[in-house]
């Protein structure tokens, strides 16, 4: 049994096109939101679908915004110049409704890949992260020795953790915070919204002096950010060496600040080891050379502190257009970013 066919908006990456849909109306038909998810279209909205993306288009537009950097503006005023090369400006503007079906489709194929689907429920905080391999886990990828010795030395059992700030990741205040929608807050690589403004509330920004040379990192902490929202991003052992480009002057009082935090906590019997990566420590005083080089360092290995600049290429490539965005929507783009970068560098481990 059929009804009248209804006009739809189907954007494709043919185009965009006006197209009479008629729906199944039997007793036991689906509703009309699951008829065109089984033909490959993502209505919008759900209730009483007036516009619908492809699943081709909206694989095209996220391969092209995390390969490219290409944001929905100018993705979406580039199939206005294909349905219309003349006339452009007449074809249907569904801009809006692109952004929001793309974040919800960036959250549907993240559940996807990490499996939670069929009743198993909603993921825990980071647990739509793929966790570098590389990366000591006990009860994982490695079991700890019940005790160390000259056959397995304690530093086989180091994790090292390289610590940046990304000064073009910056995000101006939302226009109205309120009406933000958040789809997955502190389930990825970035910590949860309500934590994190929690830190802040709590802690008190000091300008200090630098003890070593003048450094960028210390100046971008001491410099007024008040027109920001966010001015950067950042990223059972009882063994942590830390890279970090000022680490000199930043590990002088990291155990007191994270005494005083409530929100911040170091596990107990955790010996944490300062080091500076080999690029940056050359602008420092020598005597920085000869203590936080990794070359000094027992257990480094041959390690340079500094893979966290390689990994700031594709973030600043959507940095720009991220800027301006609201809030869980920066955040979506970041983490499915770090997503991407962590999967590559895992199939290409054994090449």
């Amino acid at each position: 049994m059929a009804a009248g066919r209804t006009n739809i908006t189907v954007v494709d990456t043919s185009g965009i096109h006006i197209m009479p849909i008629q729906f199944c109306h039997c007793p036991d038909a689906r509703t009309q939101d699951k008829q065109m998810f089984e033909m490959g279209m993502f209505p919008a909205p759900l209730t009483w679908p007036k516009t619908a993306f492809t699943f081709t288009l909206l694989n095209d537009f996220i391969l092209n915004n995390l390969e490219c950097g290409t944001s929905a503006m100018n993705y979406y005023s580039k199939l206005r110049h294909i349905t219309s090369s003349a006339f452009p400006y007449l074809v249907p503007d569904q801009y809006q409704e692109l952004m929001r079906v793309a974040r919800q489709w960036r959250q549907l194929k993240l559940l996807k890949w990490n499996g939670f689907s069929h009743g198993r429920g909603d993921p825990k905080d980071g647990e739509l992260a793929l966790f570098c391999p590389a990366c000591p886990q006990p009860g994982i990828n490695v079991i700890l020795s019940t005790e160390y010795n000259d056959a397995r030395p304690g530093w086989l059992y180091t994790r090292s953790l390289v610590m940046d700030g990304n000064f073009k990741a910056k995000h101006l205040h939302p226009v109205q915070p309120e009406d933000e929608v958040w789809l997955t807050d502190g389930k990825c690589f970035m910590v949860g919204r309500a934590r994190y403004q929690a830190h802040l509330a709590l802690a008190q920004d000091s300008a200090e002096r630098s003890e070593c040379n003048n450094h960028r990192a210390v100046n971008q902490a001491n410099a007024s950010q008040h027109k920001l929202e966010a001015t950067g991003i950042g990223d059972g052992l009882t063994q942590a060496l830390t890279f970090y480009d000022v680490n000199c002057q930043y590990s002088k009082h990291l155990w007191r600040r994270v005494d005083k935090s409530l929100h911040l906590t170091i596990p107990s019997g955790m010996d944490i080891i300062p080091g500076i990566g080999l690029w940056h420590v050359h602008s420092h005083q020598d005597r920085c050379f000869v203590w936080y080089a990794s070359n000094f360092i027992k257990g480094a290995a041959r390690i340079d502190g500094e893979i966290m600049e390689m990994l700031w290429a594709p973030l600043n490539m959507i940095s720009p257009s991220a800027q301006g965005m609201s809030t869980p929507h920066r955040q979506e783009c970041l983490d499915y970013q770090m997503n991407d970068c962590n999967f590559m560098k895992m199939i290409h481990m054994g090449m």
